[in-house]
């Protein structure tokens, strides 16, 4: 692992642990006779599988951009589309997070464009895990994100 995908991987996996402590904290009050709640939001799967998503893409991305470098151009429009799942993964996550009256339609663009990098991933699925593994969180989040 090169410093590039160190850093890519550190700050999606801070991003998504700063998601999940946001949840976690979602309905927090100081009673001890309180039990812990895994989140009550209506969009908890959601957030999950879109968060989930979001993780996969940027592994994809960054090992896109590492074969990009030594010389395989196949891998472009991989990039490209991990690049959209994660601007809409983080969108709907952002606006789920505040329960906006856009989360459906997020949700519906979402779904989209999963379902779009799901078919790039596909492939090459055979030959890199990265883009397997993108593939397989695509499908899921947009199966999730059909239910909002």
């Amino acid at each position: 692992m090169n410093r590039k995908q160190f850093v890519t991987n550190s700050a999606a996996l801070f991003a998504g642990a700063s998601l999940l402590s946001n949840l976690a904290a979602e309905d927090h009050k100081h009673d001890p006779s309180m039990k812990m709640s895994s989140g009550n939001s209506k969009y908890s799967k959601a957030l999950m599988s879109a968060i989930h998503c979001k993780l996969a893409a940027e592994l994809c991305l960054s090992h896109c951009i590492s074969e990009m470098a030594g010389g395989d151009k196949s891998l472009g429009s991989c990039a490209s589309s991990t690049k959209e799942v994660i601007a809409a993964c983080d969108a709907f996550i952002s606006l789920a997070s505040q329960n906006s009256s856009f989360t459906k339609k997020s949700a519906q663009l979402c779904a989209e464009i999963c379902q779009s990098c799901a078919k790039e991933c596909k492939k090459h699925a055979d030959h890199h895990k990265e883009c397997k593994d993108c593939m397989e969180s695509c499908l899921s989040c947009a199966k999730e994100m059909a239910k909002v």
